[in-house]
């Protein structure tokens, strides 16, 4: 985004992408074609707004990021559009927004396994992918549950300087863990963000359903209508068949101890907790393996975060062939 051009916007489709995304041709950034600063980029965003205050919370200032939205809000009006704001990594930043901005709020959950599977599916020897790269800055530099982090992760990372140079530290110490150690902050990652949206979310939308099921697409659709006056068609919604192939993480211990250590239980299926989050999480781990790994897979783990997900997938699959 900070040095995205025409040319750019233009080649990056889900077509090419190599991510399983829907779409065909459509860019991916085409609505930023009118926000181009002719310097390069898009204008007001700066390349530390990916991942830097990410867990801010609302009260706090951060004239930054408010001049780039009010931006992207203001160049939407100025067309005779409303501004639909659809950006990546809001979930921590969503009680900060809503009070700078108002508007209406959807928060869009989607089955946390397959979410990291598409992740790591992408690894190439022998690092891992930019996205576990951010989970585990995410992690790193979260304060309220810094213990928690530190316990996962087994190390401190110093979160000031630029995003470059900390996302090389993590790299430097993670490029060669197992599968498991990045499922556990990418998970939570995600646990952390949504109960961080969830309360400032006016409608919550399971993806996963919005895919399958015409009647609760419907239903999507009345919400949003009444919620902001918009008529959105989700008759076209589709989401990627689910990954076949699974690296032999021991899932449910390691779920286990993302939870132990952030000591979530009760805000997962407490009184009071959010049912989506139970309700994606339990088909999630019931759809997974339960054998316990042994002495064999977890050597096939290892060789994972050496090899790369996506090799170890085609081993997987040639054993089960032969």
């Amino acid at each position: 985004m900070a040095h995205v051009t025409p040319e750019t916007i233009r080649a990056e489709t889900p077509d090419n992408s190599g991510l399983r995304h829907p779409g065909g041709s459509e860019p991916y950034l085409k609505e930023f074609e009118v926000v181009l600063d002719p310097a390069g980029g898009v204008s007001g965003f700066d390349a530390s707004f990916a991942l830097d205050r990410y867990w801010i919370e609302p009260e706090a200032s951060d004239l930054a990021q408010q001049s780039y939205v009010e931006g992207l809000i203001d160049a939407a009006k100025r067309r005779g559009e409303t501004p639909v704001l659809a950006c990546c990594r809001t979930l921590g930043r969503a009680g900060w927004l809503k009070r700078r901005f108002g508007g209406f709020h959807v928060v869009l959950v989607r089955d946390p396994v397959q979410q990291w599977l598409s992740f790591y599916s992408l690894r190439r020897r022998p690092r891992p992918t930019y996205f576990e790269l951010c989970h585990y800055v995410l992690l790193s530099e979260m304060a309220v549950w810094r213990d928690a982090a530190r316990r996962l992760l087994g190390h401190d990372f110093d979160g000031r300087g630029p995003l470059n140079r900390r996302l090389a530290a993590v790299r430097r110490k993670f490029k060669r863990s197992p599968a498991s150690l990045s499922f556990q902050a990418f998970l939570a990652v995600w646990l952390a963000s949504h109960l961080k949206a969830l309360p400032h979310a006016d409608l919550v939308i399971d993806v996963d359903r919005l895919a399958r099921d015409g009647a609760y697409a419907r239903e999507v659709e009345q919400a949003i209508w009444l919620g902001c006056g918009l008529r959105p068609n989700f008759s076209d919604c589709r989401a990627p068949a689910p990954h076949g192939v699974a690296p032999p993480v021991e899932w449910r211990k390691a779920a286990r101890a993302v939870v132990d250590a952030m000591d979530l239980h009760e805000a997962i299926v407490g009184p009071g907790a959010p049912p989506i989050l139970f309700r994606k999480l339990a088909p999630a781990f019931a759809a997974l393996p339960s054998a316990r790994a042994g002495i064999k897979a977890r050597v096939a783990e290892v060789v994972g975060g050496l090899a790369g997900g996506a090799a170890l997938a085609r081993l997987q699959a040639r054993a089960r062939k032969a």
